[in-house]
């Protein structure tokens, strides 16, 4: 089994899922069991920073994209921070921005959490 590639904190009273290294299926497995977990706990206001992840897969994309529709089952939201150029067209092409937002950095991230604008 391969290392996970992602982490679970709560900053600001909210849910940071941290993404690092190499995003496969396999270093995303249990994400959405995770995040679903925390819906159910009331915490579907959550962001998900890939400063740390040098790539992610196809394979990962699904994985992620799985998850992303847990939290619109649960109406609540994602807000993306820490894309490099690359993440950001791959994100696009595959539809992760319809069911999230784009923040520039985490302290935007916070914000926009905040004040109910996603």
């Amino acid at each position: 089994m391969a290392a996970l590639a992602y982490t679970v904190t709560e900053e600001k009273g909210f849910p940071v899922v941290r993404f690092q290294n190499y995003c496969t299926n396999e270093t995303l497995e249990g994400l959405a069991t995770k995040v679903g977990q925390l819906c159910d706990k009331d915490k579907n206001r959550l962001v998900f920073d890939f400063t740390s992840c040098e790539v992610i897969n196809s394979l990962g994309m699904a994985a992620l994209l799985e998850t992303l529709m847990i939290v619109q089952d649960y109406e609540g939201r994602v807000v993306i921070s820490g894309l490099n150029a690359i993440q950001r067209k791959f994100f696009g092409l595959t539809g992760v921005f319809s069911l999230s937002v784009q923040a520039d950095d985490m302290a935007q991230a916070f914000e926009l959490l905040q004040s109910a604008q996603v």
